[in-house]
């Protein structure tokens, strides 16, 4: 386990050095970053799923089908959603570092993973069943495109809780209903539990 941990370290570390270093690189269009960074994952659809959560449901929901991941695909993806985990849960790590790894694990999937994932679809309702399902929440019926709100949230000014919703989205943590962190942990525990048994 001590080993595991270093080398989530030491790969997190890898990661932040590579971010850091390097040629500059030219401006790109606004339009076309998205899409070519997530491996072509898009967040534009009706209650869509982050980007980060669309890479982590959408590879349990390929287990079954001519998709899913391999041994020697497992082999590359587990550490890095072990390092995603980490980054993710660490108050220092840098959006930029969260999202480079994010960026690998689409990388590291074949074009077909990836087109498959984009098309399921996957919504905030059906992770919400996911997670009801694995017992890390209660049955609830939200409503499309409408993301649930924890007290905090409902207290503060709109345009304030507008950008702290717009802020949880965007680094894949889910907003209000339950414990967002146990929902969070659940599914990366889940892919990366996944992924090291098929590599074994």
């Amino acid at each position: 386990m001590k080993i595991l941990k270093t080398f989530v370290i030491v790969l997190s570390l890898a990661v932040m050095v590579a971010g850091c270093g390097g040629a500059a690189t030219p401006a790109q269009p606004a339009a076309a970053p998205a899409a070519a960074s997530s491996g072509g994952l898009v967040e534009d659809y009706p209650d869509a799923l982050s980007v980060r959560n669309q890479l982590a449901f959408g590879t349990l929901r390929l287990e079954g089908t001519a998709n899913a991941v391999t041994a020697a695909e497992a082999a590359k993806l587990a550490p890095l959603w072990q390092a995603l985990k980490t980054l993710a849960a660490s108050s220092t790590s840098a959006t930029e570092e969260v999202m480079a790894v994010q960026n690998q694990i689409s990388a590291a999937m074949t074009p077909a993973q990836i087109g498959a994932i984009a098309g399921l679809k996957l919504t905030n309702a059906m992770l919400q069943a996911y997670y009801v399902e694995i017992g890390v929440s209660v049955a609830s019926t939200p409503e499309p495109g409408v993301t649930p709100q924890s007290g905090s949230l409902k207290d503060l000014p709109p345009e304030q809780r507008e950008a702290a919703k717009a802020t949880a989205q965007a680094q894949g943590t889910p907003v209000g209903g339950g414990s967002s962190s146990a929902k969070k942990d659940a599914l990366l525990d889940n892919v990366i539990l996944l992924l090291t048994n098929r590599a074994k």
